[in-house]
Parts: C-alpha cells; structure tokens; sequence
C-alpha cells in the first residue's frame, strides 16, 4: 500500500517537471528571438556633422621684456683740475663732439708756450750743428745728439696740447645726458666722472625666450613690440644668446628697432611679439572637444564610411569663442551634436548641419599683433 503512493508521488512529480520546464524553455525562447530581432533592427546612432576647411593660423612667441638703450657710457676726465663751465645739463641732448664740461686752463698755456720756445731754440741748433758737420768741424754723434734733443722738443709740446685739449671734456656719441653728477667749480680728478650718456636710437628690447621656443627664433626676424606708455613699433632681432640663463633656463633676446624722435625712452616695459610661422588649423567651439579612454584632448569626426574616428588635438590659440585646433584633416567632418553617444568605429547616420558649406561657421579669426590686426588668425606660442 505504502509502495503504491510512493510510486503515485513520483510520477506527480516528473509530470510537475515536464509542464514547468516546457513553459520555461518556451518563454526562454521567445526572449531570445526578440533579443535578436530587436539587434537585427536596431538603426545606427543619428549624429549632426559640420564639414570645414583647415586655415592657415600664424604661431608666435609673445615675450615680456624692458626697453634699454642702444649705448651707455659713463664720461670720465682724462686729466684733472677745476670745472670753469658746464654746457650739458641733465636731460639734455648732445651730439658726438659736444663739450660738456670745461675745466680751468690753469698754466697749461704757459707750458705750450714755454715748449714752443724750447723746439725753436732746438730747431736752431740743429741747422748750426748740420752747417758745421758739412765743414767738417763736428762730428755726426753731435750732429745725433742735437737731432735727438730737438725731437723731445717737439713731443713735448704735443703732451702740452693734448693736456690743453683734456680740459674740454666731450660727448663720444650723440644720445642724452643721463647723469652729470659734477657741479660748477667742483674739482675733478683724473679718471673722475662726469657724466653718463645714453643713445637709445635705436632702441634695444630685451627679452628672455624659453629653451623650448628660442630654436624657432633666428637673427633678423621681424618682430613687433608694445610698449607700456600704449606706444609700438615694428623691429628685428639682432642678438640670441648663445647660452641659457642657468638660473631660468631662458635666453636672452635683443630685439632692435628706430627710436630717432627719441620719443619711447630706455627703461619701460614691453611686449613683443616674434611671428615664427603658420600651421593649418580647425577653429572649433568648447563643446565640440571631448576626451578619449586615456584622457587626451581631441574630437570626433566621420571618415567617408560614415565611421567615428577619434583625432587627439593641440590648441595653438583660444578666445572666448572657441579654439583653434591642430590634428584634424585638412577637410573634417565634425560631430557637433551625439559625439557623446558614439564610439570609435561605429558606423552612423550623418545629419550636415545646414550651414555647412565646405567651411565652418567661424567668426572673423584674426588676431591683434603689436602692429595692429592681421588678416589671420595668430597663435601665441
């Protein structure tokens, strides 16, 4: 009896088990064919394209420096004695030559004077000792030693010139009297200063490049500058250093331009601005940039399969508007809109922007140089 419902148990069972997994093993699938079905007929992502043409942008090196003058030098006395008059004041300008400070004469006049003598007395005896020699009453060692002595003569009446000539102390170049720290009737000794002229035209810019932009930098270059009084002017290199600063690892950079008015003064502030080359480039606005898996800045384009390819990027200038970007080819399709949703690789459905002609829509790229607005657009290095 017991064996009969143990043996009814068990077919209940298998018969429960049979219903069961045939209703699952349907429902398993059906969800399998829909899943296929659905994957079949799923369209490709649907992403707005904007198709532009690369732009030549200019690169330059902007560098911050001063304005200092083309020669300094500091005017000394080459002999000593009181000052009788100045004739240069502080500020003032002077041409090479220009006296500016005479010193007292003193006895230096009676000492020409007192050498003219001497060199004509020695002159005379020189002609007697001659005469004499030719009749055979002297011989040539005192004809040598008159000779001798009438030489000395005249070398030191040329020391008494020059020492006359010292005490009118000049200019060497044309520039502008800095300093002139001696007053009237002020003694003065040899190798004393006297005055500090400046020659600023033409006007030199300094300005320290970095080592990783000098290489781009070459003697002669054009190069505009700006400077803090709202002034510029266009100029030339005409010094890199051959060696970087240890302390920066900058290299110093003269930049040489006309200043004959003398208007821009030694001393201020400036900014130049060295033109190094162009390079083609996409101007871009903020939200077409997107990231890669490993970070890098770049943007996502369709090829001519309608395939997402992915270019990394380097900006060479940025503004409020957007950026100009290196990377891309030359003519790119742009996602501009659903860049997001896609990967690289996956075939899509390319909606042209309306106003995409072969061009993007930029605004006018230009840039201000130091000389006033280019045609292109500038990148600052």
């Amino acid at each position: 009896m017991k064996k009969s419902y143990v043996i009814a148990a068990v077919l209940a069972c298998a018969l429960t088990a049979w219903v069961l997994g045939g209703y699952y093993l349907r429902i398993s699938g059906k969800e399998i064919a829909e899943t296929a079905e659905n994957t079949k007929t799923l369209p490709a992502m649907k992403v707005s394209v904007r198709t532009q043409e690369a732009e030549p942008v200019s690169q330059v090196v902007v560098a911050q420096g001063q304005t200092e003058p083309n020669r300094t030098v500091t005017v000394r006395a080459e002999t000593m004695g009181q000052v009788s008059e100045i004739l240069a004041e502080e500020g003032s300008t002077v041409e090479a030559g220009d006296i500016i400070v005479r010193l007292e004469a003193n006895d230096r006049e009676a000492r020409i004077a007192r050498a003219k003598a001497h060199v004509r007395e020695q002159e005379s005896a020189f002609k007697a000792a001659e005469a004499l020699g030719k009749k055979g009453y002297q011989s040539q060692r005192q004809a040598d030693q008159v000779f001798s002595s009438l030489q000395t003569a005249k070398h030191e009446l040329q020391e008494a010139l020059i020492e006359l000539e010292r005490i009118e102390i000049k200019a060497p170049f044309e520039g502008a009297v800095l300093s002139r720290p001696v007053e009237l009737g002020a003694y003065v000794d040899t190798n004393g200063e006297v005055a500090t002229i400046v020659d600023n035209d033409p006007l030199v810019v300094s300005v320290q490049i970095p080592q990783q932009k000098v290489a781009n930098l070459k003697k002669g270059q054009s190069a505009s500058v700006h400077f803090a009084t709202g002034q510029e002017r266009d100029g030339k290199i005409r010094y890199i250093a051959a060696r970087a600063d240890e302390g920066t690892r900058t290299f110093r950079v003269e930049i040489e331009l006309p200043n004959a008015d003398g208007s821009i003064p030694s001393g201020i502030s400036a900014e130049a601005t060295i033109p190094t080359g162009s390079v083609l480039a996409q101007f871009l606005s903020p939200a077409d940039l997107s990231l890669n898996e490993a970070g890098a800045l770049g943007v996502k384009t369709v090829n001519d399969k309608d395939e997402v390819e992915f270019h990394e990027a380097q900006i060479v200038m940025s503004d409020a508007n957007g950026a100009w970007v290196t990377g891309l080819p030359k003519t790119a399709r742009i996602i501009t809109l659903g860049h997001g949703y896609v990967q690289v690789g996956e075939k899509v459905q390319v909606a042209e922007e309306e106003n995409s002609d072969g061009g993007a829509d930029m605004p006018e790229a230009s840039a201000q140089l130091a000389t006033g607005s280019v045609t292109e657009p500038t990148a600052a290095q």
